[in-house]
C-alpha cells in the first residue's frame, strides 16, 4: 500500500465520525485528528509488543524451570524462588510498558 491509500482511508475513517457526518464527505483530515490517530496506534503497538516480550519470556523462564526441577527433584525450592524473581522483574516491563501507553493516551489524545 502507499501513502496516498493510506490517506484515503484515514480519510474515510474520519469523514464517517459524528461531527463530520454531518458536513460534507470531502472533509481533510487535520493535525490534529493525524496525532489523535498515531497516539491511539502508538499506545497499541507498546501494549503488543511489551505484552509478546513478557509472554514469550515467562513462558521460556517457566519451560527451564521445569527442566531444571525435572533433573534434579532436590533443587525446585531454589529453582522455584529464582524463576518467580525472574518473571516478576520480566512482568514489570510489561507493567512499565502499559504506564507509558496509558501516558501516550491521557496526553496525546
Amino acid at each position: 500500500m502507499d501513502i496516498h491509500t493510506w490517506y484515503n482511508m484515514l480519510n474515510f475513517v474520519v469523514a464517517q465520525t459524528a461531527e463530520t457526518a454531518q458536513q460534507n464527505s470531502g472533509i481533510l483530515i487535520t493535525g490534529e485528528d493525524l496525532r489523535v490517530i498515531f497516539a491511539c496506534i502508538s499506545a497499541a503497538f507498546t501494549i503488543a509488543v511489551a505484552g509478546l516480550g513478557a509472554a514469550l519470556s515467562e513462558g521460556y523462564a517457566a519451560a527451564k524451570a521445569c527442566e531444571g526441577v525435572a533433573r534434579n527433584p532436590e533443587a525446585s525450592g531454589p529453582v522455584t524462588r529464582t524463576m518467580i524473581i525472574g518473571q516478576a522483574v520480566t512482568e514489570s516491563v510489561a507493567i512499565y510498558a502499559l504506564v507509558i501507553a496509558v501516558i501516550i493516551l491521557f496526553f496525546m489524545v
